[in-house]
């Protein structure tokens, strides 16, 4: 579902990880409560943290690159999500994301927390149908 490499330390050494559904879905979970330009009112996108899943992986990089299922993809400083931390998202008001609906996994920011965030920039960080998580 999600995998993880570049500059990394996975636990069995290795400069990548895989994460499934199951493994993702057995990390604490966070709900943003925000806004986006995607979506009508508020919503409720839940998931574990970003920083949360790759702290243990010792990123040894400052950026992040992020590719969607259609092979966009975006780069994304790493202090964003230490400073802002937005959520992996794999549901929306309690329903899992589809690819339809811009899953399996979303990148969401606290749009309604943090003002700064409502731009241009911040949106196009907010990747959705995320595969691929690359540490540089």
């Amino acid at each position: 579902m999600l995998r993880i490499d570049g500059a990394i330390r996975a636990p069995d050494g290795a400069g990548l990880i895989e994460f499934d559904s199951a493994a993702l879905r057995a990390l604490p979970q966070y709900t943003v409560r925000t806004r986006t330009p995607w979506h009508d009112g508020q919503g409720h996108f839940s998931g574990p943290r970003l920083w949360d899943l790759l702290e243990p992986l010792r990123p040894a990089g400052k950026t992040l690159r992020i590719t969607a299922l259609n092979d966009y993809s975006v780069n994304i400083p790493l202090s964003d999500l230490q400073q802002y931390q937005p959520v992996l998202a794999w549901q929306l008001n309690g329903k899992a994301l589809s690819v339809r609906n811009k899953g399996p996994l979303f990148l969401v920011y606290p749009f309604d927390s943090y003002p700064e965030l409502n731009n241009p920039l911040y949106y196009a960080r907010s990747i959705w149908q995320i595969k691929t998580i690359t540490v540089e």
